[in-house]
């Protein structure tokens, strides 16, 4: 597989890498949803998969879909098991989807059935100058973008050094009357509408504000400021006048205000405005920033602090002065640093500001790994920054010391169920097997799911006992009832999984009917008694809405009966619903199915 970094450098991924000993089915699990290995272990099972190939560390395949013909799947590896995967399918709800799945179980007890590839260099090596040169050009006319990457990876000696080159300048100026036009017709998407029926339709007006936000997003990126200036003025002027219009309860448009905080500040500091534009600016935000304030929108004073600075730390005279937090102050001005490549500043900064994440991750980037590692190792407190910055470094190649720097993240402050859930399998993938117990541990204790509680018990093995003892504890202390009542069905214990069914109390209804599922053909009665207070409370509602819900639990009673062989039970109970509400031919009507 081959990649161009920024530079134009060519990266060959799977060029010397050593791939890990053992990828085991049980990683795989803890990579994946319950439901998508289940799913995938299918497909596997019916050979969905094709076209299997390897390329050194490199998988690829393909697997037949529900809505495409098949879809293609790609695999990176390494020592710490699968670095990197891919799908053509839409599935994005956490974890590997059943593709992969399907194709890494393939390959776990069918490895041969990957049809070896040649390498890049292998490939290519055996073509002579004119050859490769044709076979370039032909790829650079299917992708026209490579030709930038080329002319950076290709040393030119013979040409005298340029200097380089500053952006294009815009020969049209963005209209502020167009977007003015542009965001008055979203605000007045929801005219008449009474303010009842458009505050559930708020959301969605944001959602357009925010794709125009984006806009000037890209504006930004392109280097053109004052064009991004004009559309996040625009927007800031032209929503705050139309505030008051809309229902705000749930927060979504002070939300928006926030957010457009930060993109504000960054056109303000890369448009190199002048004194007479940065006056004019000020006078045009300020009432508008002060009358959100007074709506309790706050945190805005930076957008004036910005004007009125620029980007030295000392306040015009001219300008009032506010004021304000600076953290969005110092963020954008990284990131302006980054995007213009002024590396050295940036890093500078970033020391000074003590974000020292951004420091490390750019040193990585800059394949710095010493000074990156050096410095993660003494600043870092957060567990999510040390898996940040781990996955940063296994990407670059650097798995022992992501490793090293995971494990150390397993001590820091935070929710350690990220780093454990992705430390965990690279561990269990190396041996590591008391390193991936306690990365899984660290997981639950911050998360607790029963796919953690299942894979710990896999792995400990002697030791479970006082793991179970330890895991227990953190259930038991918890808010996580669902979580304990799915451990105590997953082990059989089915007095203990209705203790904690009766004690979430009759309002948490998903908890007892998932309980009564299960327990069903091992304690009727209860099931019999949990159903019929569920039914006759959604009876006694007097709504028709709820019949059908109602008659939902009224099957589960009648299926508890039958199953310890009391029709006859049963058949009263019916009869007297029947009898007592006959009155109401909605319920009458779904008393007919049972």
């Amino acid at each position: 597989m081959i990649g161009v970094d920024q530079l134009g450098r060519c990266k060959i991924k799977y060029g010397n890498i050593r791939m890990a000993e053992k990828i085991t089915e049980s990683a795989l699990k803890s990579l994946s949803s319950p439901e998508s290995f289940s799913r995938g272990y299918e497909l596997y099972q019916s050979d969905a998969v094709f076209d299997t190939f390897r390329q050194g560390a490199f998988l690829t395949g393909k697997c037949e879909g529900s809505s495409a013909p098949f879809y293609q799947l790609s695999v990176q590896l390494d020592e710490g098991g699968i670095q990197e995967a891919s799908c053509t399918c839409p599935y994005d709800w956490g974890g590997y989807c059943k593709h992969i799945i399907a194709l890494m179980l393939t390959y776990i007890h069918h490895p041969d059935a990957f049809i070896e590839q040649k390498n890049i260099k292998e490939l290519l090596g055996q073509l002579d100058k004119n050859a490769l040169v044709c076979l370039i050009a032909k790829m650079v006319d299917k992708n026209p973008d490579l030709y930038s990457w080329l002319q950076a990876a290709v040393p030119n000696t013979s040409a005298k050094p340029q200097p380089a080159q500053s952006r294009r300048k815009r020969k049209t100026e963005v209209s502020k009357t167009e977007y003015k036009r542009q965001i008055q017709s979203i605000l007045h998407s929801l005219r008449g509408y009474r303010m009842s029926e458009a505050y559930w339709m708020v959301g969605g007006m944001v959602d357009q504000l925010d794709r125009v936000r984006d806009t000037a997003y890209e504006f930004l990126e392109s280097g053109d400021a004052q064009g991004a200036l004009v559309i996040l003025t625009t927007l800031l002027t032209e929503v705050s006048g139309s505030f008051e219009q809309f229902d705000d309860s749930d927060g979504a448009l002070g939300g928006f205000f926030g957010e457009l905080a930060l993109p504000l500040v960054e056109a303000i500091l890369s448009a190199d405005l002048s004194k007479a534009e940065r006056r004019s600016l000020f006078k045009e935000l300020e009432p508008v920033i002060e009358e959100l304030s007074a709506y309790g929108i706050d945190g805005l004073d930076v957008i004036l602090a910005a004007v009125n600075r620029g980007w030295s730390d000392e306040a015009s005279n001219e300008l009032e002065d506010y004021d304000f937090d600076d953290t969005i102050l110092i963020e954008a001005k990284l990131n302006i640093l980054e995007r213009q490549n002024r590396v050295e500043e940036y890093l500078k900064l970033c020391l000074e500001a003590g974000e020292y994440r951004r420091y490390i991750l750019k040193q990585i980037k800059m394949e710095e790994f010493e000074k990156a590692v050096d410095v993660a190792w003494k600043t870092l407190t957060q567990a999510n920054d040390a898996l940040m910055v781990a996955k940063a470094l296994r990407d670059t190649g650097r798995l022992p010391d992501a490793l090293r720097l995971a494990e150390k993240g397993l001590e820091l402050d935070g929710s350690k169920h990220d780093l454990g859930v992705w430390l965990g399998p690279i561990e269990e993938t190396q041996g590591q097997i008391d390193q991936a117990i306690q990365s899984y541990q660290a997981a639950f204790t911050s998360l607790p799911s029963l796919e953690l509680y299942s894979t710990l018990k896999k792995l400990s093995d002697v030791n479970w006992d006082n793991l179970r003892s330890a895991l227990m504890h953190t259930l038991q202390d918890s808010h996580h009832a669902n979580v304990l009542a799915d451990v105590y069905l997953f082990e059989e214990e089915w007095d203990q999984a209705i203790g904690v069914a009766d004690k979430a109390g009759e309002w948490n209804y998903s908890l007892i009917e998932k309980v009564a599922d299960v327990v069903l053909p091992f304690r009727p009665d209860w099931v019999i008694q949990a159903s019929r207070k569920q039914a006759e409370g959604l009876i006694a509602r007097t709504q028709s809405k709820y019949y059908a819900i109602a008659a939902g639990w009224l099957a589960k009673m009648k299926q508890a009966y039958l199953s310890s062989g009391r029709k006859a039970e049963w058949l009263s109970y019916l009869d007297g619903l029947k009898s007592t509400y006959s009155r109401r031919p909605a319920l009458q009507a779904e008393l007919r199915k049972l």
